[in-house]
């Protein structure tokens, strides 16, 4: 199937372990790939561009056939920095969680320029609002719990395996089973809102990175700025 030419892409790392995950749910991995226009090389390759639009419809499909409806959110369950290529190297270094997402927010579009990250605060909170674009009428179930899924298993990074936001918000239906989902938020998980996020309080913010080095995270800009130029999606292009 042929996409539009300027459709939002994204890294083919989007689809780190769906291979195994579809293995599980008895499916063939690059049949459904090459079912939806995807080069078989996306499941091997993580810096491939590939349609953003595309990739939604694989998650779906994958759901839908495997008989799995958490299918993306089970994909997010391994995620880590380094899932994120060269925006995970930037945010590794950065010496809070607060800078962390403000990098995050600005240079997302390294990884997926489908996914629009915005932070709002109000009354010592802060929604971490996530949506995504330019997959016109695909249903985005899947790759929305995905990307909701990753950004709080970053924020668990840094917070502790303990850590249990305000709120998740989604704003497609609830599933028949919200097992799957109150086992990796927690019980404050609810659908049906107007936007697709989380709620933390504003002070896990102020978390520091142990890790940091203020060095390589200097270097690391430089470097992303030299390698992908003035307008960074027509490099990646």
């Amino acid at each position: 199937m042929r996409e539009n030419p300027n459709s939002p892409l994204v890294r083919s790392a989007a689809l780190t372990g769906f291979a195994e995950l579809a293995s599980g749910c008895g499916l063939d991995a690059r049949a459904l790939v090459a079912e939806v226009g995807l080069p078989a090389r996306c499941l091997d390759e993580p810096d491939l561009k590939v349609p953003a639009v595309a990739v939604s419809r694989l998650l779906e499909r994958a759901a839908e056939r495997g008989h799995a409806p958490a299918f993306g959110l089970r994909l997010a369950a391994s995620r880590r920095l380094s899932n994120l290529g060269p925006l995970g190297l930037l945010v590794r270094d950065e010496p809070t969680l607060r800078a962390v997402l403000e990098a995050l927010v600005g240079r997302m579009h390294l990884h997926n320029e489908a996914l629009a990250l915005r932070l709002e605060e109000s009354s010592g909170l802060v929604l971490i609002r996530e949506e995504l674009s330019g997959t016109g009428r695909e249903p985005l179930r899947q790759a929305t719990e995905l990307v909701v899924g990753v950004t709080f298993r970053i924020l668990s990074l840094f917070l502790g395996a303990g850590w249990q936001p305000r709120l998740v918000c989604f704003s497609h239906r609830a599933p028949a089973d919200l097992g799957a989902h109150r086992a990796f938020f927690g019980e404050r998980v609810e659908f049906g809102h107007e936007f697709n996020g989380i709620v933390c309080n504003a002070s896990n913010l102020a978390a520091p990175n142990p890790a940091a080095d203020p060095v390589m995270a200097r270097y690391s800009q430089r470097l992303l700025q030299r390698d992908l130029g003035p307008d960074p999606r027509l490099a990646d292009r």
